[in-house]
C-alpha cells in the first residue's frame, strides 16, 4: 500500500554519462528542486576507451555537493539511485578500489573474447533473444581483463559502473541490478547468473555480485559518503539502471506499447512489451522492467558524441523562448487524434529517481507515470525532454 508522501520529500538522481555526470534533487511530483554537474575525461586509443573509476567518485561527490549547496533546507532527501552506461565495468579488490580502469561501453578490444563467450553460451543468449553478443558488451571485457590483469585474488569483483559508485556511497558490497548485469550474460528469465557458461569461460563465481531488480533496497549512505558528497547520512540507496533504460522510465514510457527515443552521446530507441522478443539478427536484445514486463531496443554510437567532436567545449542549453517556442508549436489539446506534448525539462537522471526510488518504496507513482497513463488511455501523445546534452521523444501509438 503507498504510504503518504510530505510536501517537503526530495529524491536524488545520480546520471554517469560519457562526458559528465550529473546530480538532481526534484520533488515526489517531479519539479526540480536542484542539480550539479561535473565532467569527465577519456582515454581513447583505437579501440580502447577507458575512463578512471576514481573520477566518476570526484565527480559524483563535486556535482552532489553543487547540488545540495542550493536545494532549500526544507527538503529533505528520502532515497538516491544511481544510473550509468550500459556495459561499462572494471575490477574492483575486496574493498572496493579499482584494480583496472573502467573499460566503457564502446571499448572494441576483446574481439577473440567474443568469439569464446559466443561460443560457449549460444544456448543461453538465444533462450534470452539476442542470439550473440557484441565486442562492446561487458561479458567479453571481463574475460579480456581476466587475461590481462596479474594478481587477481578470490576477494576481486567484477563492478559495473553504477555498482562503483553504490558501494561508494554505501560503504560496503553492493548487489548489482539486472539492467547493468544484461550485456555482462546475467539470465533475465531466472534473475540469476548462468553458472555453467560461466563455468566454461573460466570464470571465477565469487567474482560476480549478487543480482536484484532494479528498485531494491541496497543499503544507506555511510557517514564517510556523506562527508565527501553532502548527501546526509542515512540516505536509502536504491538500484538503477542503465542510463537508456532511466531515460525510457524518465520520459513515461512505462506501459506495453510505449517506445522512447533517447539521443545523448549514443542513440537508443526502447519500447514496452509484456513477452520477451527475440532477434535472428542479434541486433535487439531486452532489458528486464522492475514490473516483469519487457523492454527491448538497441543502441548506435550515431549519437549526440558528434557535437562533441564537431564543437569541442561548446554547450548548447535551450533558452526558455526557444522552450516556449517549441512547445507553442505543439500544444497539449483535449483531442485523442492530437499529439501532446509535456512541459517537462529536466536532466535524465530524474528518470531513475523518480521510478525506481518512489517504486521501491511504493510511495507514489514516477512523475511521469500517471501522465503516460492517460496518454495511453487517448491514444496518442509525445513527450519532449532536454538538457544541454540530451533528447528524450517518447510516443505511444494509437490503441485501436
Amino acid at each position: 500500500m503507498a504510504s503518504k508522501q510530505s510536501e517537503n520529500d526530495a529524491w536524488l538522481g545520480l546520471d554517469l554519462g560519457t562526458q559528465s555526470v550529473r546530480a538532481m534533487v526534484v520533488s515526489g511530483t517531479g519539479e526540480t528542486l536542484a542539480a550539479g554537474s561535473h565532467k569527465l575525461t577519456s582515454r581513447r586509443d583505437g579501440p580502447r576507451h577507458e575512463q578512471d573509476p576514481e573520477e566518476w567518485w570526484h565527480a559524483i561527490s563535486a556535482a552532489c555537493q553543487a547540488a545540495f549547496a542550493e536545494l532549500p533546507a526544507s527538503f529533505i532527501v528520502q532515497g538516491v539511485a544511481v544510473d550509468g552506461t550500459s556495459g561499462t565495468i572494471l575490477l574492483a579488490d575486496g574493498n572496493g578500489s579499482p584494480l583496472t580502469p573502467g573499460l566503457m561501453y564502446d571499448d572494441g578490444r576483446a574481439v577473440e573474447e567474443t568469439k569464446r563467450v559466443n561460443e560457449a553460451g549460444a544456448t543461453m543468449w538465444a533462450t534470452l533473444g539476442y542470439n550473440r553478443m557484441q565486442v562492446s558488451w561487458a561479458l567479453p571485457k571481463l574475460l579480456w581483463l581476466l587475461d590481462h590483469q596479474r594478481g587477481l585474488t578470490a576477494r576481486t569483483r567484477l563492478v559495473h559502473q553504477a555498482d562503483f559508485i553504490n558501494r561508494r556511497l554505501v560503504g560496503a558490497e553492493v548487489a548489482t541490478d539486472t539492467s547493468n548485469a544484461l550485456k555482462t550474460g546475467v539470465d533475465l528469465i531466472n534473475e540469476r547468473w548462468p553458472e555453467e557458461v560461466f563455468a566454461t569461460l573460466g570464470v571465477p563465481g565469487e567474482f560476480l555480485p549478487d543480482v536484484v531488480r532494479a528498485g531494491t533496497f541496497l543499503g544507506v549512505v555511510s557517514a564517510k559518503a556523506a562527508l565527501q558528497t553532502g548527501v546526509p547520512k542515512g540516505t536509502p540507496v536504491i538500484a538503477g539502471m542503465t542510463d537508456g533504460c532511466a531515460a525510457q522510465m524518465g520520459a513515461g514510457a512505462l506501459s506495453v506499447g510505449s517506445w522512447n527515443s533517447v539521443l545523448g552521446t549514443t542513440l537508443v530507441f526502447k519500447g514496452v512489451t509484456s513477452e520477451l522478443i527475440k532477434d535472428p539478427a542479434g541486433v535487439v536484445y531486452s532489458h528486464r522492467s522492475p514490473d516483469g514486463n519487457w523492454l527491448p531496443g538497441g543502441a548506435s554510437s550515431s549519437g549526440a558524441g558528434a557535437i562533441s567532436k564537431l564543437f569541442p567545449g561548446r554547450d548548447f542549453p535551450l533558452s526558455r523562448r526557444k522552450r516556449r517556442a517549441l512547445l507553442s508549436a505543439n500544444p497539449p489539446t483535449r483531442s485523442t487524434g492530437t499529439p501532446r506534448c509535456s512541459k517537462a525539462w529536466r536532466l535524465s537522471s530524474v528518470s531513475v529517481l523518480t521510478t525506481w526510488i518512489c517504486w521501491a518504496h511504493r510511495s507514489v507513482a514516477p512523475s511521469c507515470s500517471p501522465v503516460a497513463e492517460r496518454r495511453a488511455a487517448t491514444g496518442v501523445s509525445c513527450a519532449q525532454m532536454f538538457s544541454a546534452d540530451r533528447l528524450h521523444y517518447q510516443r505511444t501509438p494509437r490503441r485501436l
